[in-house]
Order: C-alpha cells, then sequence, then structure tokens
C-alpha cells in the first residue's frame, strides 16, 4: 500500500464514521469514552467539557489512543484505523476557531445549537475545542484479507515513511 492509497482508505473512514472512541487513562485506570469529531488534516478534533472524565484524564495523561471504524454485520468486512498520539485542548484562539470551523462544517447542527438559547446551547458554550495529534495509525481492512494491516509512524502530523504492512499475530 502506498501512503497515496493509505491516507486514502483513512480519509474515507475519517469521513464516513462521525465518531471516534477516545481511550484515556489516569492513576492507572483506563476509560474509553465516544466523541463527534472533525479532521483536519490527520488530527482530529472534538468537543468536550473540561470537567468530563476524559478531559480530566487527558489534562493527567496527554497520551491516548482512539480507534474508528464503520458499523459492518461481518468480520468479512471490518475496516478501521487505531491511534496512538495525545489529545489536549486547543488554547490560541485561531487554533480554536479553525477546529470549531471544521467542527461545524461536519456537524452543521452544531452551529444551531451554538446560537439558539436553551438548556443544551448553554451546555455546549461550556465544551473546549480539543485536539488529538495521531504519532501512530494503524489501518485495518479485511476486504483485502483477515487481518491485513498497515501502519504509519507520524512525527508532527507528517508521515516518518512509507505504509508498513503488519503481519497477523
Amino acid at each position: 500500500m502506498t501512503l497515496e492509497e493509505f491516507d486514502q482508505a483513512l480519509g474515507d473512514i475519517l469521513e464516513q464514521v462521525p465518531v471516534v472512541t477516545l481511550a484515556t487513562c489516569a492513576d492507572g485506570v483506563p476509560w474509553a469514552t465516544d466523541v463527534y469529531f472533525a479532521t483536519q488534516g490527520r488530527r482530529l478534533v472534538f468537543l468536550s467539557s473540561p470537567t468530563s472524565r476524559h478531559c480530566r484524564n487527558l489534562a493527567a495523561q496527554p497520551t491516548c489512543a482512539a480507534t474508528i471504524h464503520p458499523v459492518v454485520a461481518s468480520w468479512r468486512d471490518i475496516r478501521g484505523v487505531q491511534m496512538e498520539g495525545r489529545a489536549e485542548p486547543l488554547s490560541e484562539l485561531l487554533d480554536k476557531a479553525s477546529a470549531m470551523a471544521a467542527y461545524v462544517t461536519k456537524f452543521p447542527f452544531v452551529a444551531d445549537l451554538l446560537t439558539h438559547p436553551g438548556e443544551v446551547a448553554r451546555k455546549a458554550a461550556r465544551v473546549t475545542p480539543h485536539v488529538f495529534i495521531p504519532t501512530r495509525i494503524r489501518y485495518l481492512d479485511n476486504r483485502l484479507g483477515f487481518g491485513t494491516r498497515f501502519v504509519v509512524r507520524l512525527e508532527d502530523g507528517l508521515p516518518l515513511g512509507s505504509p508498513e504492512r503488519e503481519d497477523s499475530q
């Protein structure tokens, strides 16, 4: 698989699936939660309350993992991505605005929530844009053969090389 094919497969899944399962850990206790996400290149942006368990975990330990996959009816059709990286709240105004623009583009209903008064709007106004920055992305696609996996390692969002095929274990 070339890097272009890897990016195309990754992009297809990131565009198709609205939710990422984010795995965090603090004090040796793991936690997983689903959050809606949008993309900025290979980075994921999501909105969460700073008081949520996963955000408190990220404040203590920004290293985390994520998995994204479409729902399928057969194991033969399983495909998805698994990522390692770190996540953090965005602090710069320009970064926040860019993240919100990407998020509202993927989820137009969010703009409506934020502009109409009500309890949901008040809660939505308290969320903070976060970014997940992957350092390793693994693409799995059983349609190419059971357990077919490719891995790309990244630094500062850029691939360190071509996708490497992982053997089934």
